[in-house]
């Protein structure tokens, strides 16, 4: 069964995913869940975290998601994550497709 992620502190949560609004919600998914293939993240998550300290947090716990997706409307943040996303996660497709509704 493959595990999709959806982290976003505003956005509406998609079905099929397994949907948190912050960081540490974020961390104890991963916890719970041990990994997910599919991760799409948000830049801003309104709790003093960004979608790039969770990237920074799967690098550093060895996780390797096949697919990330960086669906911020956030132009920094977006160019943070998708070039650390391709430097250190290059087995992984990187998208980075709008979560509007």
């Amino acid at each position: 069964m493959e595990l999709k992620l959806f982290a976003d502190d505003a956005r509406p949560l998609p079905a099929g995913y397994e949907c948190v609004r912050s960081y540490d919600d974020c961390l104890m998914y991963y916890r719970l869940f041990g990994d997910f293939s599919f991760v799409s993240l948000d830049y801003d998550l309104g709790d003093g975290h960004t979608g790039l300290d969770i990237l920074i947090w799967i690098k550093n716990n060895g996780k390797k998601p096949a697919h990330i997706n960086i669906h911020s409307d956030h132009p920094e943040g977006k160019k943070l994550m998708r070039k650390f996303a391709e430097e250190n996660f290059p087995d992984s497709v990187i998208t980075m497709n709008s979560a509007k509704q």
